[in-house]
């Protein structure tokens, strides 16, 4: 008797999470746990920080800026193929919460949150982050991708499993990419140059093109889902 209520709890609590999918629609998840997305012919695209809030500033270069650059070059990239949303298309400010309240509006769909890194003047490179099981392939692609295009890289985390509130929140899969360190000289002058730029966007959207064709194939074994609260203001980097 002792040993099935163990199995009775497991049932319970996967028959919750189920009704929680199926309330909010086909095409989301509260916690992401299921396979990678294939097929999709959406793409929420977020350029971080904006307006108020202008990201890390070095040597007169400004996140906010460069994130919009690169999002717009993703745009265009990703164009006529696919869908593509803009969380910003200009200069304003948008809370986190609200960024992935509109992204889970939407099904059939990924969230690439764009960012530039802040850190050790030694540090360059890359940096993909995802929380949910049905974001890693996407994230793994996006990293690959960036990875063989960046020049110079010194002690970056690469990718990297966070509870951010966009990468936990939204009930879509979705990434959060910081395209380079603003901190490292090398690499900051490098983000100077459109050409560079645009580099960067063909790489991230060749990943999303692959992640949408072949899904988790050849990305190895997923990692197991996580069943996390949400993330909130006060969480780090939220």
């Amino acid at each position: 008797m002792h040993l099935l209520r163990p199995l009775t709890l497991i049932s319970l609590s996967f028959g919750l999470v189920s009704c929680q999918i199926s309330s909010i629609g086909i095409g989301r998840s509260t916690y992401g746990d299921r396979p990678g997305p294939k097929g999709f012919n959406t793409v929420v695209i977020d350029a971080g920080h904006g307006g108020k809030d202008s990201g890390a500033h070095v040597r007169g270069l400004m996140e906010k800026t460069l994130a919009l650059d690169i999002s717009k070059r993703l745009r265009s990239e990703l164009q006529p193929g696919y869908k593509v949303i803009m969380m910003r298309s200009d200069d304003r400010f948008i809370e986190l919460d609200h960024r992935a309240y509109h992204a889970s509006q939407y099904g059939n769909a990924v969230l690439i949150s764009i960012h530039l890194n802040y850190g050790r003047r030694s540090t360059s490179g890359p940096e993909t982050f995802y929380w949910r099981t049905d974001s890693y392939s996407l994230a793994k692609r996006v990293q690959t991708q960036l990875s063989a295009v960046i020049p110079n890289e010194s002690g970056n985390a690469g990718l990297v499993r966070r509870r951010l509130r966009l990468t936990r929140n939204p009930t879509i899969p979705c990434i959060l990419v910081e395209c380079g360190y603003l901190t490292n000289k090398r690499e900051a002058a490098l983000l100077t140059s459109a050409a560079y730029r645009e580099r960067l966007a063909e790489a991230i959207a060749r990943a999303i093109k692959d992640q949408s064709a072949k899904g988790d194939a050849g990305m190895g074994p997923l990692p197991r889902p996580i069943y996390a609260a949400p993330s909130r203001a006060g969480d780090a980097r939220g």
